[in-house]
């Protein structure tokens, strides 16, 4: 940084072989004496900036599973807390000429203390990981006590993991004391996009030590999200993690792609300054997506130690995601033996004999997650009801909740369990006799 403090002076006698003029050496000490105090303040200054933060504890995670926000400041008129763990309030939005209807985070009032500290605790809380931010005159800010945030598309706000109980949601989304597997940032050619292309790959515990091979889950975002979405929104490493290490889930290598063929990474990682909306980051067809996706797969199968095959490989996704994940099964359906379809399905007309192919191959899992509350609900129960009707195996669950990501991490801890699993031997069949019944004249 540069400081303009010593403009004016003149320096008439030069030093040997150091260019530097003075009139006296006194002051010349007193300046070095200046600067070295400037150099300690700004130096103080930061580390000031960089020191604890504002000595609140926001949030507080109470014995009760309640949580106290707290947010200073003695200028403000009103200061609320808006977040996904409050009840929702409906508002009507304009998406694309159609009036929509959506569950918005709740909100609700902080009271304010001593010394202009605001408070508020919410009710007891169950385990998940929950999303808040703060509104103070009515303008949205974060918690500057908390250095946990998140972004969803361009939406930043701050996290905070409640877990009440040993195995409830908020466990597996945390940190715990077992063996922890590797998260890369990996770049690959696309000769199908032409060009480069990030993906985000989890690799289980002991990989690197190990010869192993491992099946592969391809796991895809949705609308606005990238190949950050799935690690940093679905806690995708936390969950395998901890259920691998509890033996629920086998060991396995998760690769997440840029579903959106026209970006090619996240924002930062990209060659241009791309700045994230639902609109410019959602890919209005798959085709792209599925004639690219074997660019993707031929990587991962080159540069990872893959278990290929049918019945080692699966793919999901959610929303736009799996939308995709159903037409890849589709026009791949000799390459995927598991699909998982979150919040988000194919069309069936059109694609009649496209299913019949799919099952035909006799998929292990066809699993499809919902919200009852969530719009996609009708042609997801649809799917079923016409699969069912083909006799051909979905499943189906149904959740509470909408179109959120309390939804899609709760359906991949699901998902993740019922993958690559060991065939189980068959067992001898049973004989079963009915007794002959004679009737008498």
């Amino acid at each position: 940084m540069f400081f303009p403090l010593f403009n004016g002076f003149v320096y008439p006698e030069e030093i040997a072989n150091f260019g530097i003029t003075i009139y006296d050496t006194v002051p010349m000490k007193r300046l070095v004496l200046l600067a070295s105090l400037l150099v300690f303040a700004v130096s103080a200054s930061a580390q000031q900036a960089l020191g604890p933060g504002t000595g609140l504890v926001s949030p507080e995670i109470n014995p009760d599973h309640s949580v106290t926000f707290r947010y200073h400041n003695p200028k403000a008129v009103t200061v609320q807390v808006t977040g996904d763990f409050l009840p929702t309030r409906p508002i009507e939005v304009d998406f694309g000429g159609r009036k929509m209807v959506y569950d918005a985070p709740g909100v609700a009032d902080l009271k304010e203390g001593p010394d202009g500290v605001w408070t508020y605790t919410s009710a007891p809380l169950t385990g998940e990981l929950y999303s808040y931010s703060f509104l103070v005159d009515g303008r949205k800010t974060m918690d500057p006590s908390n250095v946990h945030q998140n972004r969803d598309v361009a939406t930043w706000t701050n996290i905070f993991i409640l877990s009440a109980q040993p195995g409830d949601k908020g466990w597996y989304y945390g940190v715990h004391n077992v063996p922890h597997g590797t998260v890369a940032h990996v770049w690959y050619e696309s000769p199908t996009l032409n060009g480069q292309r990030r993906m985000t790959v989890y690799t289980p515990a002991g990989y690197e030590d190990s010869t192993r091979q491992y099946p592969v889950l391809y796991l895809l975002h949705g609308s606005g999200g990238d190949e950050d979405a799935w690690s940093d929104l679905g806690r995708t490493a936390q969950i395998l993690d901890n259920l691998i290490a509890e033996g629920k889930a086998q060991p396995m290598i998760v690769v997440m792609p840029n579903g959106v063929w026209f970006n090619q990474a996240a924002p930062g990682a990209a060659v241009d300054n791309f700045q994230p909306t639902m609109a410019n980051s959602r890919s209005q067809s798959t085709i792209e997506i599925e004639d690219s996706f074997p660019d993707v797969m031929s990587f991962v199968e080159k540069h990872y130690r893959v278990a290929k095959g049918y019945a080692n490989t699966a793919v999901a996704g959610l929303s736009m995601g799996g939308r995709q994940s159903c037409m890849l099964s589709l026009h791949y359906p000799d390459r995927f033996g598991y699909v998982g379809l979150f919040s988000g399905v194919g069309t069936i007309e059109g694609n009649e004999q496209a299913f019949a192919k799919v099952f035909a191959y006799e998929p292990k899992l066809y699993w499809i997650g919902c919200g009852k509350a969530d719009g996609i609900m009708e042609n997801s129960r649809r799917l079923k009801q016409w699969c069912d009707f083909q006799g051909f195996p979905v499943t189906l669950y149904e959740s509470e909740g909408g179109h959120i990501w309390r939804n899609w991490r709760e359906y991949l801890t699901i998902f993740a369990q019922k993958l690559f699993l060991e065939p189980q031997p068959k067992k001898k069949p049973v004989t079963r006799y009915t007794a002959a019944v004679t009737e008498e004249d």
